[in-house]
C-alpha cells in the first residue's frame, strides 16, 4: 500500500528547520535596523553641527563673534527656532560648540533623540561613538 503526504516526524523536523533559519535571519535584519538608525543619527548629528557652523559665520558677519569673542554655545531651540537653520524633530536635544580661530572653526556638540546620545563629538563622529540614551538627554549648555 502507498501512502500520499508526510509523516509528523517529517513535518515537525521542518518546522524546526523553518524555525532555526527564522532565528538566524531574525538577529541579521535586527542587526542591519539597529545599524541603520544609528547612521541615521549620525547624519542628523553632523546635520546639526554643519547648521551650528553656518550659524556661527552670520554671527561673525554680524559681530557676535570675534577675535575678542571666539566662542559661542547654540542651543537646539537657538538652530531650530531663532537661526531657523536646523528642522526640529520630535524627541530631539541638544548644544553644539563653536569655537573661532583665525578663519577656522572648532564645533563640538551633545545630541540627544528619544533612542541615542552623542556628547562632546565633532564631524569625526562613527556609529561607534553613538550610545542608547537610556532617558538621558544631551547637554544644553554645551557642557
Amino acid at each position: 500500500m502507498k501512502k500520499n503526504g508526510f509523516t509528523l516526524i517529517e513535518l515537525l523536523a521542518v518546522i524546526v528547520i523553518l524555525a532555526v533559519i527564522m532565528l538566524v535571519a531574525g538577529q541579521n535584519v535586527f542587526g542591519i535596523l539597529g545599524d541603520a538608525e544609528k547612521g541615521a543619527f549620525r547624519t542628523e548629528f553632523i546635520d546639526f553641527l554643519n547648521s551650528a557652523q553656518v550659524a556661527a559665520q552670520m554671527d561673525i558677519m554680524n559681530g557676535k563673534i570675534s577675535a575678542g569673542n571666539p566662542k559661542r554655545c547654540y542651543t537646539y531651540t537657538e538652530l531650530t527656532e531663532d537661526y531657523g537653520y536646523y528642522t526640529a524633530k520630535d524627541g530631539y536635544n541638544g548644544s553644539v560648540q563653536v569655537i573661532y580661530n583665525n578663519g577656522d572653526f572648532e564645533i563640538h556638540g551633545w545630541l540627544s533623540s528619544s533612542k541615542y546620545i552623542a556628547s562632546n563629538k565633532d564631524k569625526n563622529l562613527t556609529t561607534d561613538d553613538i550610545s542608547d540614551s537610556n532617558g538621558a538627554t544631551a547637554a544644553t549648555d554645551c557642557k
